[in-house]
This record gives C-alpha cells, structure tokens and sequence, in this order.
C-alpha cells in the first residue's frame, strides 16, 4: 500500500538565476494595527488543499478584516538600520518558525515615546515591505506578538539614536507574503502592486 501523504508531492524546484540582483533590506515604513481591530484574518494554504503549490504555502490568501472604522497605522523607518530574520525552532512534529523584526525608527520624541508605551504591553500586527515590493507580515491570529521597544539617546554626536521596536512572534510560516488590501489612514493599499487602491 502506498504512502497517501497529502505533502509528498508539494515539492518543486528552488532555482535561481545566475546575474539576478536581489536587493537586501526593507522600505522606509511599516504598517501596524492592534490584533483586537482585526475582526477576520487571511489564511496560509493548507498542505492538504488541492492542486495547492509549493510558492503559495508562504502566501496569504484573503484580505485582512479589520473592525469599524479601524485602520492600519504607519511608523517610519530607518531602512539602513532595520531588519527581519526567521529562524525555525522546536522539535518535530511541532516545529515553528520564530519571526524576529528590529525596526528601527529614527525619532524618541513625544510621538515615539507614547507609541513605545502602548507597543510594550500590546498585541500588533506589522506589515513591511521588502525592497523588490513584496509585502510581509509579523503577526497572526495564533500566537501574541512580543514588542520590546528601547531608546537610546546616544553620546557622541555620531552616535546613533531613536527608537528601536524588537518585535517577536511564532508562525507556520516565515513571515508570510500578503497580496491583500491595506487599509490606512491615507487610503487602501494594494500589497499585491503597492499602489493605491482605485476608487470606484
């Protein structure tokens, strides 16, 4: 009798081209909300759904749903400071993947103060945008979101300074693609182009 395990044929080539640039880093600003103002998340495809393949695992599909009148709130960045790293953890059968961000804001003023007060006991959901445009999310309906804000005020005058949010979760998946809509303050954001969302 054969093994009828759904995850046997799942798998496909990784390749890469030769002369391809792949542009380290992320963009200047990332997408934030409290997981309380999501009343409904996208999901990760199942290993056992049909004729799913291998390069959507990684990928949500839906929008996020988010409660009346909430939005998305932005945070600027220090791109050149910034940073997210997946690293898989635990034994078999339960492995995970832990998704560590450092974002890096560049301001400790008033504003950043009183968000890194909020940020240390809360909940969030990030959205970051890669350099190639690819958007990704820290956060999920599964597991709480852990927000270590700092700031450093620095010494010398090329020290470095601002706010600095360590933000870890637990996931299936290392921080999952989102081609969805993001809803903001300033309109929709299509996270599959980027660009506004169109008003009809």
């Amino acid at each position: 009798m054969g093994n009828e395990c759904s995850t046997l044929n799942l798998y496909d080539s990784v390749r890469f081209c030769d002369g391809t640039t792949v542009m380290p880093g992320i963009r200047r600003k990332a997408y934030f909300i409290q997981q309380d103002n999501i009343a409904k998340y996208p999901e990760l495809p199942k290993l056992s759904d049909e004729a799913v393949k291998m390069g959507e695992l990684g990928c949500y599909k839906g929008d996020f749903t988010l409660v009346a009148d909430a939005k998305f709130k932005v945070i600027d960045l220090d791109d050149s400071a910034s940073n997210v790293i997946c690293e898989s953890q635990g034994e078999k059968p339960s492995k995970s993947f832990l998704n560590k961000a450092t974002f890096k804001h560049p301001g400790k003023g008033e504003e950043a103060t009183g968000f890194a007060r909020l940020a240390n006991a809360s909940n969030l959901l990030f959205i970051y945008q890669e350099r190639d445009g690819s958007f990704r999310v820290i956060g999920n309906e599964m597991f709480s979101t852990n927000v270590k804000p700092t700031q450093e005020s620095g010494a010398k005058e090329t020290d470095a300074s601002g706010t600095t949010l360590n933000v870890e979760v637990t996931d299936y998946a290392p921080a999952p693609f989102y081609k969805g809509v993001i809803p903001t303050d300033d309109g929709d954001i299509d996270a599959s182009t980027g660009k506004p969302v169109a008003q009809e």
